[in-house]
């Protein structure tokens, strides 16, 4: 979400929105579709931004479009006659172009908000990146008998991390994803809140990962899968020890990891 928020930024902010085309009716989720268009056209987006896995553009009178883009979305600029497959809503701009969203399987959300107070917003965790990242309350959150994984998934605790992510960061910190977080030490605590940025950070300068369906806004893929270590190796030796890797299934989630180097004794 990262490299799609600065990927937008320069090529939308300031601009004025035209017209609002609203091709699939369902998408917002908390503001009738007559409301929705009203609101926004005629009105200059001010800033682009991200929060968690949302991105927010923010148009003047306050208001914030909140998109999450789930699994198949796509958020790109295009020329004004250019149209793409599975359009659910475009922004025409007066100046020039416009932004699509593109969504194959319909997964994705819209709402319009007043503020970052609001849900969906509100109820999301420390973010990397931001000052809410500090250390004393990172370590609460590993006071839990829950996997290391899937707290790193939950958004309500630590927003940004997705399933690729949360794998690459436990190999790195040597932690098994399997370890519930009162089992480990505070120093291996200490290392997986530093390795989160260090990988996150990697990610943003490979513009992303793609696997199947990620796209920037200028509908060019990622190339951070090029240099992941641990993500969808397994049965390949592992980078560190040799040892193969082995995936598991964590709430209907591919983990994968290395049982020597993420031994749940050699935290």
């Amino acid at each position: 979400m990262e490299t799609i928020v600065r990927g937008l930024y320069s090529r939308v902010t300031r601009k004025t929105v035209d017209e609002v085309e609203l091709h699939d009716p369902d998408l917002p989720r908390n503001v009738q579709p007559e409301k929705l268009v009203k609101e926004l056209e005629g009105k200059r987006v001010t800033d682009v931004r991200r929060r968690g896995k949302y991105v927010l553009l923010e148009v003047a009178g306050n208001k914030l479009v909140t998109i999450h883009l789930r699994m198949t979305g796509k958020l790109l600029v295009c020329s004004r006659d250019e149209d793409t497959d599975y359009q659910r809503i475009t922004f025409s701009f007066k100046e020039d172009g416009k932004l699509v969203m593109d969504d194959l399987r319909r997964l994705g959300t819209l709402d319009l908000l007043e503020s970052e107070d609001e849900e969906p917003l509100s109820s999301l965790g420390i973010e990397p990146f931001t000052d809410s990242y500090e250390w004393e309350e990172f370590r609460e959150l590993f006071e839990t008998t829950q996997p290391l994984k899937l707290t790193l998934l939950d958004q309500n605790k630590i927003t940004g991390l997705g399933n690729i992510y949360a794998s690459e960061v436990l190999f790195r910190a040597k932690l098994s994803p399997l370890a519930s977080g009162n089992e480990i030490s505070e120093t291996g605590k200490k290392r997986l809140f530093e390795v989160i940025p260090e990988v996150l950070s990697e990610a943003i300068e490979k513009n992303g990962t793609t696997f199947s369906n990620f796209r920037d806004s200028s509908g060019e893929s990622g190339n951070f899968q090029d240099f992941l270590r641990i993500y969808q190796k397994e049965g390949k030796p592992c980078p560190d020890c040799g040892t193969e890797i082995v995936r598991t299934d964590q709430s209907g989630r591919g983990t994968y990891y290395c049982p020597s180097c993420q031994d749940k004794g050699k935290n």
